[in-house]
Order: C-alpha cells, then sequence, then structure tokens
C-alpha cells in the first residue's frame, strides 16, 4: 500500500509530457491506487486529467478508454464517500458512471477497444442500470456484452441476479419461475470451467456465485420448470406478412412481454403484459359497475405503442411505391429529400413512441396522487418539486425499486429546464421529436447522406438528419417506451403489494375483467 506522501507525489504527477496513452496508464493507476489507498483527492485530480486529456486531439479508440477511465472515477468516489448499495434515488455518482459508460458504448472507438474491454464496459453500464431499477435496459446490456464473449463471467452473473429480481416482481408464477430457471443457469455459467475472469478475486467469485445458484435451484424444481417452460415452437401467425412482423419484434425485444427479454423465443410473440390486481375507492371511480379509470388508460397506451411499433415495422420495411403517395405533387428540393408514406410512418412511430412516456408520467401522478398541474406534466418532471428540477421529498429513498428505475429511464430524456441527462444521445432525441412536432424535421435519404451529396441545413427552421439515423432513433425511442411501460407496470404492481400488506384485515370487494375479443377490434363499416 503507498503511503501518503507517494500518494500526493503521484496526484501532484504533471500529464504534460506524456503521450496520450501514457496519460491514461497513469490514470488509471491512480485511480486504482487511490481507492486502495481511502485517498480520495486523488480521484479528483484523475477527474481533472481526464478532462485535461480530452482536449487533446486523440484517436478514436482513446476517447472511449477516457469515458471508461471516467467511469471508474465516479466509482471509485462512490466507494470512497460510503455511498455503495445507498438506496438515495438522486445519486451523483452513479449518475456520472451511467452516463460515462453510454458514451464509451456510443463512441465511434468502442468498436476499436480489445473484446475484454468492451465487454467491461457493457457489463459496469448494466450493472449501474439495474442497481439503479432498470433492470430491463440492463438484461440487453449484459446481452450485448455476452455477444462478445459468450462465456464472459460477470455478465453472466449479473445477468442472473438480475433476471431473478426481475421475476420477482412478476403476479404470474409461470414466468417467475421461468425466469428464475434462466438466472440459474446463467450463474451455474459463470462458474464454469471456461468462464472467462478478469482481476484476481476469481475463487471468491466462483463461491459466491456457485452459492447463489444452489440457493436458486432450492427455491424451486428447476427440471421441471425446464421441462414445461416451452419457449419456442409456438405459432407467429397465419400470413407470411405477419410471421415477418413478429419475428421482427421478438429480434428487437419489442413485445410487452416479460419474457421477450429472454431472447428471441417465439412463446413471447404476444403482448401480455398487463396491470395488476388494483385497490381503489368508489369515490375514485367513475361508477360502481364499470373497471378503475386506468384500466382503460392503460388499455390505450399499449394499443398506441402496438400501432406505433407496427408503423415503425412498416416504415422500415416498405421497399414498394404506395398509391398513396401517387400524385402527391412536391418539389425536388435537389438535397436528396425522403418523402413517401413509409418516411411518414417512422416519423409517427416516433412521435407516438416519445409521447406514451408523457402518458406513463400521467399515470405516475395519478396512481401516486401526486397532484401535479395536469398540463405541465412530462416524463422529466413528474418527480419534482413543482417548477424546480429538485426530487420530490416523498421519492428520496422511496421502496419501490422497479418506480426508481423508471425515475432513472426518465434520465435518458432531455428537458430545457431540466438538463442533467445519463445518456449521450439525450439532446438529438429532443432536438429530433421537437422538430417533428413543432417545426420541419427535413430527412434526406441516407445513402446519398453518406456519400456526402448534400449540405445539411443549419438554419433555425430546419434540422437536418439521414434516413437512416431517424430511423435507428426511432427504434430506440420504441424500446425506451417499452421499458417504460413494463416497469409501470410493475411498479403499480409493488405498490398494491405494499397496500395489501398495510391493511390486512381491510374488506376488498372484487370485479372480474374479461379480455376483449378480437373481433371487437374490427372497425364495422356499418357502423
Amino acid at each position: 500500500m503507498p503511503t501518503s506522501s507517494e500518494m500526493e507525489k503521484l496526484r501532484k504527477r504533471s500529464i504534460a509530457k506524456l503521450d496520450v496513452d501514457n496519460a491514461l496508464n497513469h490514470i488509471a493507476i491512480l485511480i486504482d491506487l487511490s481507492l486502495d489507498a481511502q485517498f480520495g483527492r486523488g480521484v479528483e485530480r484523475a477527474l481533472y486529467l481526464l478532462d485535461e486529456l480530452a482536449n487533446r486531439e486523440l484517436k478514436s479508440k482513446q476517447g472511449a478508454l477516457i469515458e471508461y477511465f471516467r467511469a471508474n472515477a465516479w466509482s471509485a468516489k462512490e466507494e470512497l464517500a460510503g455511498e455503495r448499495g445507498s438506496w438515495d434515488w438522486e445519486h451523483a455518482e452513479r449518475e456520472q458512471q451511467i452516463l460515462a459508460l453510454s458514451r464509451a458504448a456510443a463512441h465511434p472507438g468502442f468498436a476499436e477497444l480489445d473484446i475484454g474491454r468492451r465487454c467491461q464496459i457493457l457489463t459496469n453500464r448494466a450493472n449501474q442500470l439495474d442497481t439503479m431499477g432498470r433492470f430491463v435496459d440492463a438484461i440487453e446490456g449484459w446481452d450485448k456484452a455476452l455477444r462478445i464473449i459468450p462465456n464472459f463471467a460477470m455478465a453472466l452473473a449479473n445477468r442472473g441476479l438480475g433476471l431473478k429480481h426481475y421475476g420477482g416482481l412478476m403476479e404470474d408464477d409461470r414466468e417467475r419461475a421461468i425466469l428464475l430457471l434462466h438466472a440459474h443457469d446463467g450463474l451455474v455459467a459463470a462458474v464454469a470451467p471456461d468462464a472467462i475472469y478478469e482481476g484476481n478475486n476469481q475463487t471468491g467469485l466462483r463461491r459466491q456465485f456457485a452459492a447463489t445458484a444452489s440457493e436458486y435451484a432450492a427455491a424451486v424444481d428447476l427440471d421441471r420448470v425446464r421441462a414445461s417452460q416451452h419457449l419456442d415452437g409456438n405459432d407467429l401467425g397465419r400470413s407470411k406478412a405477419e410471421q415477418a412482423y413478429r419475428r421482427w419484434c421478438l429480434d428487437r425485444r419489442l413485445f410487452l412481454n416479460p419474457l421477450n427479454d429472454l431472447g428471441a423465443f417465439t412463446v413471447a410473440a404476444i403482448d401480455d403484459l398487463v396491470l395488476p390486481t388494483m385497490m381503489e375507492a368508489f369515490a375514485d371511480r367513475p361508477g360502481a359497475f364499470t373497471p378503475p379509470p386506468v384500466i382503460g388508460f392503460f388499455n390505450q397506451m399499449k394499443q398506441e405503442y402496438a400501432s406505433a411499433r407496427f408503423m415503425l415495422f412498416e416504415g422500415l420495411n416498405s421497399t414498394k411505391l404506395h398509391f398513396s403517395d401517387r400524385g402527391v405533387r412536391l418539389f425536388d428540393t435537389l438535397d436528396y429529400p425522403a418523402h413517401s408514406l413509409a418516411t411518414e410512418r417512422v416519423r409517427a412511430a416516433y412521435r407516438i413512441a416519445y409521447s406514451l412516456l408523457d402518458k406513463v408520467a400521467f399515470l405516475v401522478d395519478h396512481v401516486w396522487k401526486l397532484g401535479k398541474i395536469a398540463d405541465r406534466i412530462n416524463f422529466k418532471n413528474v418527480w419534482m418539486a413543482e417548477g424546480k428540477s429538485r426530487l420530490l421529498d416523498r421519492f428520496a429513498s422511496y421502496p419501490n425499486w422497479p418506480l426508481r428505475g423508471l425515475y432513472w429511464l426518465s434520465k435518458e430524456l432531455f428537458d430545457d429546464e431540466i438538463k442533467r441527462t445519463t445518456a449521450a444521445d439525450a439532446r438529438e432525441l429532443h432536438d429530433i421529436r421537437n422538430a417533428l412536432e413543432h417545426k420541419y424535421l427535413q430527412v434526406h435519404e441516407g445513402w446519398a447522406w453518406d456519400l456526402m451529396l448534400i449540405s445539411p441545413a443549419t438554419n433555425g427552421l430546419s434540422l437536418s438528419i439521414d434516413s437512416d439515423l431517424l430511423e435507428a432513433k426511432a427504434l430506440r425511442v420504441m424500446k425506451i417506451a417499452r421499458s417504460a411501460l413494463i416497469q409501470l407496470t410493475l411498479a403499480i404492481g409493488v405498490e398494491e403489494r405494499n397496500k395489501a400488506a398495510a391493511a390486512p384485515d381491510q374488506l376488498i370487494g372484487s370485479m372480474p375483467l374479461y379480455g376483449l375479443d378480437d373481433r371487437r377490434k374490427r372497425r364495422d363499416p356499418s357502423w
């Protein structure tokens, strides 16, 4: 262990005469030794040096590494502050870690890093997301790491732990058991002889993961669950078009179905996510014999999501001129404009998915009785004191993990009043949505943009974007909306169970709900 004087000497060392690679190596050592020596000033110095280094001319790979080491420095700050394991909703160190790791993963230089470093970045980011309650997005992050190194131990183990906690939120016994099975299998894979570990604590971690796997195996008959889970073999539809659509959704994890988070299994090709059993007083109901209005509201949100998802699919996969585009007189603006029904479907999908997030906020206000001003509610501010960027006191350490995750999901977005965000592309998502809703989003054909055949407009009237980027961001917003709907449903479930536990002797009536027959979704021309 270095002495305090040695640490102070290391802290004061300049990087002015070091090349970028040696400077990064010095900073990495400073972070590690500062954590070991409980030397907070060393971590602060490391963050300062990273900012200084970021101003140099860098290779793409080096830019990604700066963000990775920045996340490590904030992790050390969290540890030194005694904040590890804190339940506080607001957490500056974790916020900075997620942001830095998101920047690293989205950086052009990420693909140039060695595969081990890429897996570390993706796994560390997923771990942070899961800690804060964003388990849906965490699973996708661990899976990205495992596509690079299938036996990367920390991704396997943390994915297993995440799946177990995710399953614990389910009301459906079958889904809960299936997620527990896959959680167990992930931990078993993490202790297999070929599992790849990094660091010096392999023996201790293997012992810990093996013990947790044994605990899961004792909780349920896993062999029976494995034999009865039947994840594949389900019918994907009557026509080739429907089958292609459902396969596309499965591959991108777009079904409102927790089993889709396990992978592209055909059992998950339906939107079976529903609100949990809910208790409401008669005073809160529109009528004694009608369901709570929340049921209808959530129905509409699901329908909007499913419809926007199909619009996106059609927009991305359309290759023919639609008859509705014939005879629509437009002028060629000489910048390879993208105008068609297919493009408008992508635009509409983006707008609907983004607007769903504000509806999630409206439902949060209703269920948790926050009393917000209705016409001012949005996904970013519903958690905040009215007119301020300060978290409501009620949520400071509120014991609802998926609700906390929903709050942290809101940090993916940018707001002009609440500018703090954890996403590298938050401002870009906001600007696209603002242009779609209020001005001119100038979409150009992607191939022309790539070949630099156009000069994007920079005036205040329009925002220029290529069609490929619009499509990618529309898919991203769709995935954010899906995560939000799942998190909201499970958060309400936690709330309802807490309410029931707090009043075990309360007299409660019940009202059964029945599914809406698919035949009633057909528009009858005779109406």
